[in-house]
């Protein structure tokens, strides 16, 4: 299950509907903003025909108008979940609701908190969103910690308490075993024209990136190496911005996605530091943010499965790559494009 799911008509209805109830704080204040611009482009992608087998337009109107569809957020929350009775669909509308409270500059925590009245109102854990809320109301250490711990270690599978031993001694690097390490680097610098790891190559020469697995690199090439083939693969650029759409592609892509892209909301969208890397504000565009979810959701492997072979995929020709991974076309670099920020 990814970020969304693009499902029956029920679970389209409920995605947009649980995203309407964190645009507008449990219907306390208008459906206006930015929130709204992304609430309303991802029901015209939800609705629109020939999207996901759809022969015909679904219309979301009333939920995406000026009026309330609900008597109060109630009525609204108990709609959502008549729709979604299978739990892993009410997760996702969880997933969608927060992902409408984080499109915003800055921290939205009335749309947080409708976001966890969401998730308690549906019966999902809202332990995320809780540590969300936590890091945004007071720039919380212990959160922000916790928060990168746990995605971290979903996302190299490695338990949490190692994670954290490492975090600690602050060597996340080490984690990565030497001959790993070795076997990338020589991929990399071989790799024939043409390929996946030629364009790596590209991608860190354009960016003046040191290859991870070199002194000073902080994070793990389980992590930090295929985090930056998932750049490539989906033609999101280094920006603030490409790095909030990549992380919207992978949440599209699959549901573990949904921790990262929460990392990267809040640390280069929102400028709240969790991570190794300097953090910093962007503003995002919800034509973008929806065509990367969708995208996402179109690619038949999970790129973001700890256990996903990608090194292996470095010497194949990489518009074979992307279409054994099912990945459609689109993103922001295109082909002999330049992945330096600056070119985006």
């Amino acid at each position: 299950m990814a970020l969304l799911t693009f499902g029956s008509v029920d679970i389209r209805r409920a995605q947009v509907a649980a995203m309407r109830l964190a645009a507008t704080a449990l219907e306390t204040r208008p459906l206006a903003g930015s929130e709204a611009e992304l609430v309303r482009m991802f029901a015209g992608l939800m609705g629109c025909a020939g999207c996901h087998g759809f022969a015909e337009s679904l219309d979301f109107s009333d939920l995406v108008g000026d009026a309330a569809p609900w008597a109060d957020a109630t009525e609204g929350i108990a709609e959502i979940a008549a729709l979604l009775p299978d739990h892993a669909d009410r997760i996702e509308a969880v997933h969608a609701s927060q992902l409408v409270a984080m499109f915003a500059d800055e921290p939205d925590i009335e749309a947080l908190e409708a976001a966890k009245a969401l998730a308690r109102g549906l019966g999902c854990d809202d332990t995320l969103i809780a540590q969300i809320l936590a890091i945004a109301d007071s720039n919380a250490a212990g959160a922000k910690a916790d928060l990168f711990r746990r995605f971290l270690a979903e996302r190299v599978d490695v338990d949490s308490e190692i994670i954290g031993a490492h975090m600690d001694r602050h060597d996340l690097a080490a984690i990565t075993r030497p001959e790993t390490i070795e076997r990338y680097h020589r991929l990399i610098a071989s790799a024939p024209a043409g390929s996946l790891g030629a364009e790596m190559r590209k991608f860190y020469d354009e960016n003046a990136f040191d290859i991870p697995g070199v002194p000073g690199v902080p994070l793990p090439v389980e992590f930090l190496g295929s985090h930056d083939v998932h750049h490539v693969l989906a033609s999101y650029g280094t920006s603030a911005q490409g790095e909030a759409y990549t992380a919207v592609f992978n949440a599209g892509n699959s549901s573990a996605g949904i921790g990262w892209l929460t990392v990267v909301l809040l640390q280069w969208h929102q400028g709240i530091k969790l991570g190794v890397f300097p953090e910093g504000h962007s503003h995002l565009d919800p034509a973008v943010v929806a065509d990367a979810a969708y995208r996402g959701s179109l690619t038949a492997t999970d790129l973001y499965d700890a256990h996903w072979e990608w090194i292996d995929l470095l010497n194949e020709p990489l518009n074979e790559v992307r279409a054994s991974l099912g990945i459609p076309p689109g993103g922001e670099v295109l082909s002999g494009g330049s992945w330096g920020p600056e070119q985006i």
